[in-house]
């Protein structure tokens, strides 16, 4: 497609960006046209990193690489493509052991973190007949027993990934540089969805390498697990960026009747 004066601003920008649109605005096939930027200047082993929510954006995601003919097959192997979820796997299982966690590392899966959990559950009454004290008391024992089950039993539950990520991060200056000279640029996709402990990460990385964050602020999918509203802003006092805006862009069905019903409602 042909690019828009505010998608060639994408690609001119240097240091810390975001990036602001809506469904079909553009931002996934120009993120992925300055990863492929980043990526030809790039040394031997280094990588641009792409990390989104979803396995199914992550397929789509790469299902687009491949399809840009443009972008040489030796540059598109240095774009890697994962979840949040896998990177936070990856340098949990490295380093882990330096937060005091057992080695080797394996995932608490859901059924097993229902067993788990089981006895403390077993203790209360049904969700919706619970006082909100009584909901803080439970959490509270549930999170305990599942930090138990990563420090003790070295079974570590989906959701605090990114929380044991985070304090690495926090206290090592060196993983912090190891990430950066792997990955110097990260693209940062939804990044509306993260929650407090992925946004406590995302601020780790962009200590020492540079994030593209892009992000729709109407379209908050993962408001039940935390996801802040005011994200976006955080980001801004954060980081000393650059901000583009493709909110008023749609490439993937401009024209069409559904984009002109869409706006009818709205």
């Amino acid at each position: 497609m042909e690019l828009s004066k505010k998608q060639e601003e994408v690609l001119e920008a240097e240091g810390h960006l975001l990036v602001i649109g809506g469904p079909g605005a553009g931002k996934t096939t120009v993120s992925i046209l300055k990863a492929a930027d980043v990526a030809a200047s790039l040394r031997n082993g280094q990588e641009v990193l792409f990390l989104s929510f979803a396995r199914a954006t992550i397929s789509r995601v790469i299902e687009a690489i491949e399809s840009e003919h443009d972008i040489p097959k030796a540059i598109k192997s240095r774009i890697n493509v994962e979840t949040y979820h896998s990177f936070f796997w990856r340098v949990l299982q490295t380093h882990g052991y330096l937060l005091g966690l057992p080695r080797p590392l394996t995932i608490l899966t859901p059924a097993n973190e229902a067993i788990a959990l089981s006895p403390i559950r077993s203790e209360y009454k049904v969700e919706g007949k619970l006082s909100e004290a009584e909901k803080t008391e439970k959490k509270g024992k549930e999170q305990t027993e599942l930090l138990r089950q990563a420090k003790v039993e070295g079974r570590v539950w989906f959701d605090l990934f990114a929380r044991h990520v985070a304090e690495l991060l926090e206290r090592s200056k060196r993983i912090r540089q190891l990430i950066a000279a792997r990955y110097p640029v990260i693209v940062l996709d939804e990044f509306q969805d993260t929650n407090a402990d992925q946004w406590r990460v995302v601020q780790q990385l962009g200590r020492t390498g540079t994030l593209v964050a892009l992000a729709d602020p109407e379209q908050r999918i993962y408001d039940w697990i935390g996801a802040d509203p005011a994200r976006l802003d955080q980001f801004r006092a954060t980081f000393e960026h650059k901000e583009v805006l493709l909110k008023g862009e749609n490439h993937r069905s401009a024209g069409t009747e559904i984009l002109l019903f869409g706006n009818e409602v709205l």
